[in-house]
């Protein structure tokens, strides 16, 4: 078994990345793996995994530490799961260090750049957290590209009951013939939240009585004034934040009362969110972007159209705007099947079944097998 220096976001406030990456690391432990995680963005929580996490607030300190845990502690591989910009320094480092880096990433849109793509030519191992994104990249040359198959927790995130939802929404007084539309999502521009608001003012003036659950955070520095933009669209009385880090179960009892999961990102390389939303049984309307098709497909959710697209400001991959009519349109549908108690639909139950389907044994696999590939080629 090996000793393996693991290095992501982990961040309780709401990282996508502690969903994916803390699963692995526990069925990594299971088998006998040594793991030591540096851990950005952690601050220390209390927590009950078996496996250590070395807080961490800056990419130079996670390096040094990589640096000081291969000649103190002996690590013989390193297991990146971060964005595609920052698994450059990773791969350099590993290769300083002589041992093997596995980098795992989303491509949030096509394309994948050449910049990008030669860039991950140069690490031992790629998993794209997406189909979308390992096809992309072995079209451009990453050979050793494959899809990490995310698993879903469907135990914890178990599906909602008649009782949760009826009994939650009057803890909030949302009335019985009201749509709650929930979005939990962070505050920047690729989640693209004004779009979302304008869709439920869209459809609070079709004269459906809605509430807005938005789960973000509020403050940040590259999003919105998000109470001046309800207030700009007439939804401010219907809208309801909450700062995203919150329990698990106060965030599952916020979806166990929503009848619909909105998201209006330009791109997304997977969406946690989405696949929680399909797990407690509340539909799904999102972007048709990125990894939303094959997450969605067959009839496990609504697309919405895509208006335009363009490229983001940075030049390395494509922004698709949604259709606002469609965004009203896909929220009205929804409306008009509801029963008013929760009661799974047939979309509903198909996104149930596909969530069952996606353990975390199979990526566990996945990884364990490139480790031992990697360490028995070294040896």
């Amino acid at each position: 078994m090996a000793k393996i220096v693991v290095v992501s976001d982990f961040s309780f406030q709401g990282s996508g990345y502690l969903n994916i990456i803390v699963p692995l690391c526990k069925g990594l432990a299971e088998l006998g793996h040594e793991i030591k995680a540096v851990g950005l963005g952690y601050r220390g929580e209390e927590h009950d995994f078996d496996f250590s996490i070395l807080p961490c607030q800056s990419m130079t300190d996670a390096q040094a530490m990589t640096n000081n845990l291969k000649y103190q502690w002996g690590a013989e591989l390193m297991l990146v799961a971060l964005d595609i910009p920052i698994q450059g320094a990773y791969i350099n480092l590993a290769k300083q260090l002589g041992i093997k880096i596995i980098s795992i990433t989303p491509l949030e849109n096509p394309p994948l750049t050449m910049s990008w793509a030669f860039m991950l030519q140069n690490s031992d191992k790629v998993f794209f957290i997406s189909q979308l994104g390992a096809d992309e990249a072995q079209k451009a040359g990453v050979e050793t590209a494959e899809h990490l198959v995310v698993g879903m927790d469907t135990k914890s995130w178990r599906l909602r009951t008649v009782d949760e939802y009826t009994k939650g929404r009057q803890l909030f007084n949302i009335s019985p013939d009201t749509l709650a539309v929930i979005t939990v999502a962070d505050n920047q521009e690729r989640k693209n939240l004004s779009k979302a608001m304008e869709i439920v003012s869209k459809v609070k003036d079709e004269g459906i009585k809605v509430k807005y659950i938005l789960v973000t955070r509020e403050h940040s520095e590259v999003g919105w004034k998000l109470r001046d933009l309800a207030m700009d669209y007439n939804i401010a009385s219907e809208l309801m934040i909450f700062e995203r880090g919150m329990s698990f179960g106060e965030l599952y009892s916020l979806y166990a009362i929503a009848d619909v999961f909105l998201l209006t990102s330009k791109a997304e390389g997977l969406g946690m969110p989405v696949m929680e939303a399909m797990s407690v049984g509340v539909p799904v309307v999102v972007t048709s972007c990125g990894a939303m098709p094959e997450l969605l497909g067959d009839g496990r959710g609504l697309l919405m159209d895509t208006e335009y697209s363009m490229i983001d400001p940075w030049g390395n991959s494509r922004r698709d705007f949604p259709s606002t009519n469609s965004g009203v349109y896909n929220l009205m549908l929804v409306n008009s099947g509801r029963d008013g108690t929760g009661n799974p639909s047939l979309m509903v139950r198909m996104a149930r079944e596909y969530m069952e389907s996606r353990t975390w044994d199979y990526p566990i696999e996945q990884v364990n097998n490139s480790i031992r590939e990697l360490l028995d080629a070294k040896a």
